[in-house]
């Protein structure tokens, strides 16, 4: 193992992975403390990237930077790990009404639109009788093919601690010790348990519970399908991803047939073939109130810091903001005040 660390994070998410490999590459020192089996949040994401979002289908948050830097992280990453999980890909969203269509078709010369129209695609699987928008830019990631490729990579340097982070071991001072190994910070990059730690438990980091179906059918797609449910391509052939519900607290820490059956009669608002339940499972995701990430120091130790609240976009969302925290811990800029917890500070009480 390791001493002598630039860094120690904790938490290997789609964020704290991101934010591995950025560090990695910059050639750091570091290590990673995540107990596997137990990251739930990341183990049922479906990976989906989408320059449109929201029921108006506004730009997401900075569109213009972020989909072109995702494309080149993680285009980078599979050379880098000779393997494919990065899988960009058209999303088709059905119209609903004619009307749907003209107010598209006279905005269609958006950057991220690349066909408006009103003819039906395959309607013999997709409901879709007014025809659809065709959006690039999109696609998505094997979230655990990803996550397993930087685990990997850190396991073979002996930078990684598959076991549960403990906080009453951490020593903070000039440098932080954790279990005898030495670092010059912490970043703590462990999702919703951050609201139960004694660092950052001040920040308004919310529980989002969601619920996806894995289904399989016999016909395969060239795109991904969105509206008011997505279907995501699986791992093995012949299946989706379905998804996803949003609850938040109070919440059962289970999967549950109100859940199904909601996914289920969204989906076959869009979906005309047959198609088998195949699983079902849950994670939590961690949102903010204002619907920003959390990066920074902690308002008393500099050497203790946070990146979190990618919530439900953390996969378009972590390269780019990986790199802006690394560079601010390299003094090569500043965090942008929209994401840097400052912005929050007035919640902190010593």
């Amino acid at each position: 193992m390791k001493t002598g660390l630039d860094h120690i994070i904790v938490g290997q998410g789609i964020a704290g992975s991101a934010l591995a490999l950025e560090l990695h590459q910059r050639g750091k020192r570091i290590l990673m403390i995540d107990q596997h089996s137990a990251n739930r949040a990341s183990k049922i994401s479906a990976g989906i990237f989408n320059p449109i979002t929201g029921k108006v289908m506004g730009l997401t948050y900075k569109a213009a930077d972020l989909f072109p830097f995702l494309h080149g992280f993680y285009g980078n990453a599979e050379r880098k790990f000779r393997s494919k999980f990065f899988h960009p890909m058209p999303l088709y969203r059905p119209f609903v009404s004619t009307e749907e269509f003209r107010q598209w078709k006279a905005k269609q010369d958006h950057p991220f639109i690349k066909e408006v129209s009103q003819n039906p695609w395959h309607p013999d699987l997709i409901r879709n009788g007014f025809g659809g928008l065709l959006l690039e830019g999109s696609g998505y990631l094997d979230v655990e093919k990803w996550m397993s490729a930087v685990r990997d990579m850190l396991i073979a340097e002996e930078s990684y601690l598959d076991e549960k982070f403990i906080e009453g071991d951490l020593e903070v001072g000039e440098s932080i010790v954790y279990r005898g190994r030495r670092a010059a910070n912490i970043i703590f990059a462990d999702g919703i348990h951050a609201k139960s730690g004694r660092w950052f438990n001040w920040l308004p980091l919310k529980a989002l519970k969601g619920e996806v179906l894995t289904i399989g059918m016999q016909n395969t797609f060239d795109r991904l399908i969105s509206r008011g449910v997505y279907m995501v391509p699986g791992r093995e052939q012949h299946t989706f991803t379905v998804g996803s519900t949003y609850e938040h607290e109070p919440f059962e820490e289970d999967i549950s047939e109100r859940a199904r059956v909601d996914l289920e009669t969204r989906l076959q608002t869009i979906l005309s073939a047959s198609y088998t339940v195949l699983h079902q499972d849950w994670g939590i995701r961690p949102t903010v109130t204002d619907r920003r990430p959390l990066l920074g120091a902690h308002p008393d130790n500099r050497n203790v810091i946070i990146f979190n609240g990618m919530g439900t976009k953390g996969v378009s969302l972590a390269p780019y903001f990986a790199k802006c925290l690394a560079d601010w811990m390299d003094d090569q800029g500043d965090l942008p005040a929209e994401v840097n917890i400052y912005r929050f500070k007035s919640l902190y009480s010593r």
